[in-house]
């Protein structure tokens, strides 16, 4: 069966005046930022679907190994893939890594971003899946780790170390951080980091691995000479315990609702005056109990928000968590704990932005 009869009609895109390469497309088309005026490579990309037994793992795929198949698989069983597969053609991937006939076997077909719902559709013992074919992709060797790299790094799943080593090899074809960091689409601060893991200790890489050590503090640490390494990442980690215990205390405090206490017999009145209805006028102290201010620190419900059978809800400002901006690390702490890794990474290029320029 003929390519065109497996996948069916293919796409069709009309000449334009001002073309670009077919490397830049592809990526633009990848990153779904294809603009309108570009001219596509001779081998226009096709979607369709495709049999397991016609496709292969990418050889090269930056993840070393694929993790939470099974999760995944029992999703694909119930639902089926969803988003279709990248994929480059048996010869496309042979010309860019010559060698690999045996590797591939007799698959028809090389996966380039999909490699884990591959084996997930497979576990989930599916036929066929959706796929989208695009050759312009397996131009080169270094086109094909740069475009599984960028699946990788959009769909922020990518394990700490396999990034770290797939952006080292793209240092090794690029030449510098800083290229690397322009072909994604990040700043050479975000490449530089990602890359501290790997100057790691191999027990603090594998604490990475296992996940006993947070990636962000395995990253600053990484930075470090080796013989300091081991005792930052202790002191690191002790801090963010207490840290951690002060937080939780402050925030205990801070939102404790407060207990109202039994309802107290009045005194009696003291004799006094008579009024001139017959009743008593109130003492001195009894004016003194109206007039009294509440606490300057707590915040009471009033108004119409509180409720006259209710006690009141009190919080105190003074037991909230306050910003020790004069610590860098108890900052970075609060960042992680507080930012998302989106957040983070603004964070961070503002912070090199500034340092650089």
């Amino acid at each position: 069966m003929s390519k065109a009869d497996m996948l069916g009609e293919s796409a069709t895109f009309d000449a334009v005046a001002q073309p670009i390469s077919s490397r830049a497309a592809a990526f633009a088309r990848f990153a779904g930022q294809e603009r309108s005026g570009t001219t596509p490579a001779s081998d226009s990309p096709e979607s369709g679907r495709l049999p397991l037994a016609a496709l292969a793992h990418n050889p090269y795929n930056p993840r070393e190994e694929l993790k939470e198949v099974e999760e995944l698989a029992d999703s694909l069983a119930a639902r089926g893939v969803i988003q279709p597969l990248t994929i480059v053609t048996r010869a496309a991937f042979l010309s860019a890594h010559p060698g690999h006939e045996e590797t591939l076997a007799d698959a028809l077909y090389v996966v380039v971003d999909g490699n884990r719902r591959l084996a997930a559709a497979n576990q989930a013992g599916l036929d066929d899946v959706p796929v989208h074919v695009d050759d312009t992709f397996a131009e080169n060797a270094d086109t094909l780790l740069e475009t599984a790299l960028i699946a990788a790094v959009q769909h922020e799943n990518l394990d700490p170390m396999d990034e770290a080593k797939a952006l080292q090899r793209l240092v090794g074809v690029h030449g510098s951080q800083r290229a690397v960091g322009r072909a994604l689409g990040k700043s050479s601060g975000w490449v530089t980091q990602r890359m501290a893991l790997l100057k790691l200790t191999p027990d603090l890489k594998q604490a990475v691995e296992d996940k006993t050590l947070p990636v962000e503090v395995a990253r600053r640490v990484g930075q470090m000479p080796s013989e300091q390494q081991q005792e930052a990442a202790s002191q690191a980690l002790a801090e963010r315990r207490v840290n951690k215990a002060r937080r939780t205390a402050s925030t205990a405090g801070a939102y404790a609702v407060s207990t109202p206490a039994a309802p107290s017999i009045p005194p009696a009145r003291p004799s006094g005056a008579l009024t001139s209805d017959g009743g008593h006028s109130p003492t001195e102290t009894e004016e003194e109990s109206f007039s009294a201010e509440p606490d300057a620190a707590a915040f009471h419900l009033s108004g119409d928000d509180a409720d006259p059978d209710d006690a009141p809800w009190v919080m105190d400002i003074r037991k909230l968590t306050r910003v020790k901006w004069h610590d860098g690390n108890a900052v970075a702490d609060l960042v992680f704990e507080k930012m998302d890794a989106e957040q983070r990474t603004v964070l961070l290029e503002r912070l090199l932005a500034a340092h650089e320029g």
